[in-house]
């Protein structure tokens, strides 16, 4: 260096200051000799700690303790005045504790996942009757991570409290709901937060969702057109729709689509035909699940989504209790009959598939403007003499047309039938919430309730039952979380097999021949048991789903029941979470196979005939589809086994705090006049009186 250079340095330096690595290592050990004191602060401090899992025995007496911790404070004021002397500062926290926080869930998380059952056995055997309980223990353990990172990663943010002033500002009676947030989280009572937000959830999405049902050409496309007053769907000779189609009001058009892979992609509203229909999307190669547009229409802006539907054909005319699976979810149906057409075994099955599910269902007479009026009356009447007929049910059928000049027939029956039951669904849903938000308080204030030692069971008695409540619980919630491996699985094995489809079509081809000698087997029989083995191999899936779910539901209600909790899941809450099941379509048809003609063979020569033809004609097709379908069934089961795990949980992890406050588990030191207080409000609550002024207490 020039002695110039040196000698600006020299000058620029103040009498005693150390370099800079010198400085580096004077910041440094002090930070370090700072984290060494929280340490021992922590130590000192392990009495008043609420681990269960205390690694140190204070033999401090409290007095020596606040000796020690005047040292500490001695020690860091000197540690200050030593980075001081150096004209330094210590440095500025540069973490945010939620990320830091969550880091540390992650390493929870993992250190969870080693316990599972697959991972134990690298210490030994696990014994297979604590198996499903082991699985129990993880999901129980997970479910309290996830939702401590749920809260980290939402709430925060956009808080319940905010959430339930917003509906508040909606017309919603959520002083209550307000009241025992404020009261929960005061009281640190955790477990009930996934059911308020559930609450929250359910009253935000004020929507209601009427789906339109058809058959091919029935005119679902236009009369949606024509009832929104835009050209947004795409119409014309042959369109079928390919997937679910789902119109919600926005303030401009915009389309989105949602592949089976869980991509989503905004897309040009002109691009819509290539990805939703049958022509521009054959068989459903792209994968695409759903799509969503929004449309500026006066007719959606009160909250009234409609959703075009792919028409179930096949699956109506079979109408099995499986096929319930494949209805989307919805509040309202609308089932449009072709007035050009008769009635049909289709459209039967349709209708009866939706009140076999439980959804209501109007019959609209589409393309009406066809018929004379006298013909039209007949139709009318033929219709539904018909439907009495073969389903027993009386239904009201409404002409309807999406031509210009017959408007008026769809201006009526928006006004007089459609808005009617959004409204009517409103004050439905208003007074289920209400149930529900009572129910929840009831649950409440038995856990204010056993805090205060008020709970009349004796403990004594409970003891004996606790561990057992305790296990129903763990086991029901292993269950229910296993599900997405073993459904991951198989259906992994599945569509990665599709040589086991074509076995099993040569298997019926060859048991046809047998019963048809001399006939060829046609493209559309190739193909029609090609989805009927699709459609069976899923049936028992989603049959293996609803079996589960079912019984958990079953166990949650028994423990319920037995701790006297009003608060309880119903069937009907989680049924329609087993809707919207991913439809597998074929794009392109094998040739017809006579193979049957060489039966005098062998069966052996005409097996192996009939699968080299499908081979040849649609295996790499069927190894390609069934991939697709493959990310779509593992995409929809990811998803309806989430919804049912926090179903389940929110209501396991309620019943499981119970469990421990009855059995006198230590929820650390507590407020109880603040708890008085807090059961007093909830208790006396009256939402026409006194709901203004206890929700300013709360």
């Amino acid at each position: 260096m020039p002695q110039h250079d040196a000698d600006d340095l020299t000058a620029r330096r103040f009498p005693g200051e150390l370099n800079d690595p010198q400085q580096k290592r004077l910041r440094i050990t002090c930070h370090y000799i700072d984290k060494l004191l929280s340490d021992i602060e922590h130590i000192l401090h392990q009495a008043s700690s609420q681990s269960p899992f205390p690694r140190y025995i204070v033999d401090a007496a409290p007095a020596q303790i606040r000796v020690v911790e005047d040292y500490a404070r001695r020690l860091r004021r000197q540690l200050l005045r030593a980075l001081d002397w150096q004209h330094m500062k210590p440095n500025p926290p540069e973490i945010p504790a939620t990320r830091a926080v969550l880091t540390n869930l992650a390493f929870i998380d993992i250190a969870v996942e080693e316990l599972r059952p697959g991972y134990m056995r690298g210490s030994g055997v696990v014994p297979e009757d604590a198996v499903s309980e082991l699985n129990g223990v993880v999901h129980e353990l997970r479910s309290l991570v996830e939702g401590m990172e749920r809260y980290l990663r939402q709430e925060l943010t956009t808080n319940l409290e905010s959430r339930l002033q917003k509906l508040e500002q909606t017309g919603y009676d959520v002083a209550l709901l307000r009241a025992i947030e404020k009261i929960i989280t005061r009281q640190g009572l955790v477990e009930f937060r996934p059911r308020i937000a559930s609450l929250a959830a359910r009253m935000e999405d004020n929507n209601l969702e009427v789906a339109l049902f058809g058959r091919v050409s029935s005119g679902k496309s236009s009369l949606l057109n024509a009832l929104l007053e835009t050209d947004v769907l795409p119409v014309g000779v042959n369109p079928i729709t390919a997937v679910p189609t789902k119109l919600r009001y926005g303030s401009s058009l915009r389309a989105a689509v949602t592949y089976g892979d869980g991509r989503n992609e905004i897309i040009p509203v002109e691009q819509l035909a290539a990805l939703v229909t049958e022509q521009g999307n054959p068989g459903n190669l792209r994968n695409v699940a759903r799509a969503l547009v929004e449309v500026p229409s006066r007719r959606l802006k009160q909250g009234i989504v409609l959703v075009d539907t792919p028409g179930l054909g096949s699956l109506a005319r079979k109408g099995a209790a499986e096929t319930l699976a494949y209805l989307p979810v919805c509040d309202l149906a609308l089932l449009l009959i072709d007035a050009g057409t008769t009635l049909n075994d289709e459209d039967i099955g349709t209708l009866r598939l939706l009140y076999e599910a439980g959804i209501p269902a109007l019959v609209m007479l589409s393309k009406s403007d066809l018929l004379a009026e006298g013909d039209l009356h007949r139709t009318v009447a033929y219709i539904k003499d018909e439907l009495h007929r073969e389903l027993g049910i009386t239904v009201q059928v409404h002409a309807v047309s999406s031509v210009p000049a017959a408007s008026v027939l769809l201006d009526h029956f928006f006004e007089r039938e459609l808005l009617p039951r959004f409204e009517e669904a409103q004050a439905l849903r208003e007074a289920s919430m209400a149930r529900k938000i009572g129910a929840l308080r009831d649950s409440v204030v038995a856990a204010l309730d056993t805090i205060l030692g008020q709970e009349s069971r004796g403990k004594s008695t409970f003891a004996i039952q606790a561990p057992e409540l305790e296990s129903r619980l763990r086991l029901v919630t292993g269950e229910i979380g296993e599900l997405r491996t073993s459904l991951d699985h198989a259906f992994l094995e599945f569509v990665e097999s599709p040589q086991s489809v074509i076995d099993k079509v040569v298997d019926r081809a060859l048991s046809w021949t047998h019963s048809n000698p001399g006939q060829s087997v046609s493209a559309l029989q190739l193909t029609g048991w090609i989805h009927d083995i699709v459609q069976e191999f899923l049936n028992q899936r989603v049959e293996q789903l609803r079996a589960a779910m079912g019984q958990a539901v079953g166990t949650l209600q028994q423990v319920a029941e037995e701790l006297g909790n009003k608060e309880a899941p119903a069937q009907e809450e989680v049924a329609a979470i087993l809707r919207d099941v991913p439809r597998f379509e074929l794009a392109a048809l094998p040739n017809a196979t006579s193979a049957g003609r060489w039966k005098w063979l062998g069966d052996r020569v005409v097996r192996a005939a009939i699968a080299k033809s499908l081979s040849q004609d649609i295996g790499s097709v069927l190894h390609d589809e069934l991939h697709l379908y493959g990310h779509a069934l593992r995409q929809w089961s990811d998803q309806a086994i989430r919804k049912i795990e926090a179903v389940v949980n929110s209501y396991a992890d309620a019943y499981r705090a119970q469990v421990h406050r009855i059995g006198g588990l230590s929820e650390g030191a507590k407020d109880l006049a603040q708890v008085k207080n807090d059961l007093d409000l909830l208790r006396n609550w009256s939402s026409a009186e006194n709901s203004e002024l206890a929700a300013k207490r709360a």
